[in-house]
Parts: C-alpha cells; sequence; structure tokens
C-alpha cells in the first residue's frame, strides 16, 4: 500500500491509516478482529480513521477489515 496514495475506497483508506502509524499497526497486531480493533482504538478517543467514521461501514467493508486485521495480527502475515 502506498503511503502517498489518495484512495477513495474507504476500507483501503482506513488500512493505509493503519499500516502507516506505529501505534495503530501494533494494536492491529493484537486484535482477533475488526471489532476487538474497534474497542482498543475507541478507548484512545478514535472513532475514525483515514476521515471514515466507523458507523458508516456496511458489512461488507467490515469483511474486508477482518481479513485484514487478521492478516495483521503478528502470527499469521498474510497480504489481503
Amino acid at each position: 500500500m502506498n503511503s502517498t496514495a489518495t484512495y477513495t475506497e474507504p476500507t483501503n483508506r482506513i488500512k493505509q491509516r493503519i499500516l502507516f502509524d506505529d501505534n495503530l499497526q501494533n494494536m492491529a497486531c493484537c486484535c482477533a478482529d475488526w471489532a476487538e480493533f474497534v474497542i482498543e482504538i475507541e478507548e484512545w478517543g478514535i472513532y475514525k480513521l483515514g476521515g471514515v467514521d466507523f458507523d458508516d461501514l456496511t458489512s461488507d467493508d467490515i469483511s474486508k477489515l477482518d481479513e485484514f486485521i487478521k492478516s495483521e495480527n503478528g502470527y499469521i502475515r498474510e497480504e489481503v
């Protein structure tokens, strides 16, 4: 994922934000799925990433983000 690209798809904007922020990426490595990740970062006062409000995500978006978080979990490194 390119750090200077401007993505329009909400999931790609969120992924980009996570991948290029060490704190968010470290948290993604500790979480099993998107819901767990959101719970953890909401404790930091974060309710949106890359300009995307978590409440605006569709079930398809959440499914894609679940796959992404699983690939970042530190045990299994997969390309998504």
